[in-house]
């Protein structure tokens, strides 16, 4: 049995199909295309300009050694010539190529001249890279290092107004003294210190903050770089420098100008545990320099007329005691224009004497109710005083006194505060303790 095809789908029936007709053309017209795109015009070439290479260390063993790339890899340009089938090298974009230089070589400081490779980015073929131009690119290379500096403040043109001092400026964020700089080791041996300086040219009355430039200098004190808040850098010659490979912790610092003022006050000394019927008034002393120039802001300088001195605890003075260093105590803002630390202060003992005590006296203070108290049998002490009250006082003249708020029963050893119920301008000389059973 023969297949016998519907006389719709022969040939002759589909040649006066107008469909048929119109993809039958559509076809033969893509064919004829191509036909001609492979034979006529089989080979076409192209060039991609404007093309940057990667370079970097990652992963290799100069970054081990801790070399870093000090070379505008960026800025430099390479173009890429490519040749194949038309059809094929018009479709392509410059964004399908990657260009790079391998750095495994590179194992210490120098500028090295690398071959530039060429990949495609997709999965297109039927093309040849033929040429990159520039092929090579010469990239520097130098160890990284990172220093710290202590940062010189200065700012230019700065006077006080009549009967005020400009101090020294100084960095106004104390977490701003130091400043660490990270870059080539060839750059960074050259910076002997770093500053910030600010242009200021004004008569001041109060202190006053500026914004300052940090700068770089080298071991003449010439500029190598100034940065600015924003991060601008300028060169010695204030040419903009846009990479100096050196890269700082912060470069917005400001800077502050105190304005201060002077006064000569005198010097008061303090006692500690003085007798009761005795005031600093009656006590007979030298320091080695009763006046002296204080500095600070005005506001509070006009108000200091003398300035105190640590106190001095009385229970160390005697007829024996050496000179006592005591130092100055100033409120902030304020310091001693001279640089002293202790004023030496020597007590007029000419007139007392000392003498040697057992006292059998001893007062409780603050013992519970509930509770006993057995005490040693006497204490040796030491008294000083006016030279007529020792010579006629009496141990009976005196008792010991010794606290025990809040103490439980049990075995303690105390502190014990020598008094008299006679005398009120006698001291103890040093201190004591004694030891007591509550029970």
């Amino acid at each position: 049995m023969k297949f016998k095809i519907p006389s719709k789908y022969r040939l002759g029936t589909l040649l006066y199909n107008k469909k048929f007709t119109v993809v039958l053309s559509v076809v033969l017209a893509f064919a004829l295309w191509l036909g001609i795109a492979m034979t006529e015009n089989p080979v076409r070439q192209h060039t991609f300009t404007d093309l940057t290479a990667s370079v970097t260390l990652e992963g290799t063993a100069a970054a081990d050694l801790g070399l870093g790339i000090i070379s505008d890899v960026a800025s430099q340009k390479f173009s890429i010539t490519v040749s194949g089938p038309n059809y094929i090298v018009s479709a392509l974009k410059a964004e399908d190529f990657s260009l790079s230089a391998s750095t495994v070589d590179i194992n210490s400081a120098g500028t090295f001249n690398l071959d530039i490779a060429a990949t495609n980015n997709n999965n297109k073929s039927g093309y040849t890279i033929t040429s990159i131009s520039p092929s090579t690119i010469d990239v520097t290379f130098d160890f990284i290092d990172t220093k710290e500096f202590t940062l010189t403040p200065k700012l230019i043109g700065v006077s006080a107004a009549e009967g005020l001092v400009a101090e020294s400026p100084v960095i106004s964020d104390s977490q701003q003294n130091t400043v660490t700089v990270k870059g080539p080791r060839s750059t960074v041996d050259k910076i002997a210190s770093v500053g910030t300086i600010a242009e200021v040219n004004d008569t001041l009355a109060t202190s006053q903050t500026f914004n300052s430039d940090v700068v770089l200098y080298d071991s003449n004190d010439d500029v190598l770089y100034r940065y600015t808040a924003d991060g601008t850098v300028y060169d010695a010659n204030q040419n903009i420098v846009t990479n100096s490979y050196l890269s700082l912790s912060f470069t917005n610092v400001k800077v502050t100008q105190p304005i201060s003022k002077k006064k000569t006050v005198s010097c008061k000394v303090l006692f500690n545990n003085l007798p009761a019927g005795m005031t600093e008034n009656d006590v007979s002393y030298k320091i080695n320099q009763s006046k002296v120039t204080i500095i600070g802001t005005p506001e509070i300088v006009d108000k200091i007329e003398n300035i105190s001195l640590s106190a001095i605890d009385f229970r160390e003075v005697s007829t024996t005691s050496k000179p006592f260093e005591v130092s100055p105590s100033l409120p902030d803002g304020v310091k001693l224009l001279d640089s002293i630390d202790f004023f030496t202060v020597e007590i007029d003992t000419s007139d007392y004497l000392e003498a040697t005590f057992d006292i059998k006296n001893i007062r409780c203070l603050g013992l519970d109710t509930d509770l006993k108290a057995k005490t040693a049998k006497s204490i040796r002490v030491k008294i000083c005083g006016p030279a007529k009250v020792i010579n006629s006082i009496k141990a009976s003249d005196l008792f010991a006194v010794v606290n025990l708020t809040d103490k439980s029963a049990g075995d303690y050893t105390v502190e014990a505060v020598i008094k008299s119920d006679i005398y009120d301008n006698i001291w103890q000389i040093g201190t004591y303790s004694t030891s007591i059973t509550l029970y």
